[in-house]
């Protein structure tokens, strides 16, 4: 019965293992074409972030146009800015002096030099000199010591007291200040300027020139100094003479044709009139009109008067260096006294001296009568027109005073109504009446309906027919500016504040 069972168990086992599928073999699968796989790159991150690449410095544009113009014994040559700056090049520190004590400090200016532009035209020998012209005319002449020795005084820029020693000294014709450009709207495209080593020194005012653009080398007149004594002495050295030339240049035609040019005998006497030395406008109107003499002596001892009040703002009495633009000859070397009126003994020639024999306050005529003193200057608060501010006097003005001035006519043309006729009196006329402070720069024009305007007090007197016109309404003013804008063309004026 067991042994049934044992083999009925056996038999099923194998029955059950019969009905089991069989386990399938791994095949890969046929390989239809030989696929080669190409390597993965791999990019590496970078260390750090290149920077982008710089953008190149803006190339400087050089004009091409001429801006100096070298006028040599026989030749004459031109320069573009690129020209100039393929010369050797000269760089030092440069500041001014004033001719009224202001110190501009000295800044970095490079440029080419006097010396080396006048070698361009000819090699410089001790009776050559160097005359710088500017755009609007205004020249001065450089001596070959100062221009081979830099024999310039220098003063101190803190103190401006004289130096008695002081480095090398060169003037250059400069295209840069500070490293760039100089601004062409204050200084030109050149300047003149006197420089330094070292920023420890500065010159006077007047050898800096703005705006050149001609460089002349010729034959050299000599230096010389006028005297002006009077209430204080001063001296006038022919450098300074040039200058106030070129400022306020005066001419006078003589009867057979000549044209004598240099300043009027008037503003000499401002030098020495009071005790004001020459800054600005110092010219005593009132002294003058209260009366002196005024000696002009001739380096031989020669000398004729006349009177300061016939003097007084007189602008056809000359104290003349040239004639016919030329250096005056050998017997009236450096300076001649002409004008209208003068009988010709009075038109002394090779003046050496101006001695102006002031009063002393309280001194009495030769009748022994105190001199009357000038009437003294109308309230502004009664008067229909003032000028005020850093003037030396505070004025009023009536139509009746001002007409008591020299009235001139002109030809004018308005920015927008087009040209006309106006009368008036000049605006230097009044300044010089009423003197300007030392430092002055602007003054303020003001009308009647509020409206005012700013203008350049240098940009004014650069202009002679600058006028506070008449209208047809007495005590009515209205300024008359040819060739500045509209808007200083004001009506109805009452007022001019010198700032």
């Amino acid at each position: 019965m067991r042994k049934t069972i044992f083999i009925t168990l056996f038999i099923f086992v194998l029955l059950l293992s019969a009905c089991q599928p069989a386990s399938t073999p791994e095949v890969e699968a046929p390989v239809d074409e030989l696929v080669v796989e190409e390597p993965t790159e791999v990019i590496e991150e970078p260390t750090a972030v290149p920077e982008p690449p710089a953008e190149p410095e803006p190339i400087e544009e050089v004009s091409q146009e001429p801006v100096l113009e070298l006028i040599g014994p026989d030749t004459t040559l031109t320069f573009t800015m690129a020209d100039l700056k393929a010369l050797p090049a000269r760089e030092g520190m440069a500041g001014i002096k004033s001719s009224t004590g202001k110190i501009t400090l000295p800044n970095k200016f490079k440029g080419v030099a006097l010396e080396d532009l006048a070698g361009l035209v000819g090699d410089l020998s001790g009776d050559m000199g160097v005359n710088i012209v500017a755009e609007d005319g205004y020249s001065l002449s450089y001596s070959y010591d100062q221009i081979m020795n830099g024999t310039y005084i220098a003063y101190n820029p803190v103190s401006g007291d004289e130096l008695k020693e002081h480095g090398a000294l060169t003037a250059i014709i400069a295209y840069e200040m500070d490293g760039k450009p100089l601004n062409v709207d204050m200084n030109g495209n050149l300047r003149l300027v006197i420089i330094s080593e070292e920023g420890n020194q500065v010159t006077d005012g007047h050898w800096s020139i703005k705006w050149v653009n001609k460089v002349e080398v010729r034959p050299m007149i000599m230096d010389w100094v006028l005297a002006v004594n009077g209430a204080i002495d001063t001296q006038i050295d022919r450098a300074s003479f040039e200058s106030c030339v070129s400022c306020h240049e005066a001419t006078w035609t003589d009867d057979v044709g000549q044209v004598w040019k240099g300043v009027e005998l008037w503003r000499l006497m401002g030098y020495a009139d009071d005790a004001v030395k020459h800054e600005g406008w110092s010219y005593d109107v009132k002294s003058a009109k209260a009366g002196y003499d005024v000696h002009i002596v001739a380096a031989d001892g020669y000398e004729t008067s006349v009177w300061s009040d016939d003097a007084d703002r007189n602008h056809e009495w000359i104290v003349a260096m040239l004639v016919d633009d030329q250096p005056l000859d050998e017997k009236n070397f450096p300076l001649k006294f002409v004008g209208t009126g003068l009988e010709k003994k009075q038109m002394v020639g090779g003046i050496a001296r101006i001695k102006l024999l002031v009063p002393a306050i309280g001194d009495t005529t030769a009748e022994g009568l105190v001199e009357e003193s000038s009437p003294p200057p109308l309230d502004p608060a009664d008067t229909p027109f003032s000028i005020i501010g850093m003037v030396n006097t505070i004025s009023g003005f009536t139509e009746e005073s001002l007409r008591a001035l020299e009235v001139v006519k002109i030809t004018a043309e308005h920015p927008k109504s087009g040209t006309a006729e106006y009368e008036g009196v000049r605006l230097s006329e009044l300044f010089d009446l009423v003197g300007i402070k030392a430092g002055a720069t602007q003054f303020v024009i003001t009308a009647d309906d509020g409206f005012s305007a700013e203008v350049s007090l240098a940009e004014v007197l650069a202009i002679p027919d600058c006028l506070l016109g008449f209208t047809e309404t007495p005590g009515k003013f209205k300024m008359v500016m040819p060739g500045l804008p509209s808007n200083t063309w004001v009506k109805g004026v009452i007022s001019i504040e010198v700032k």
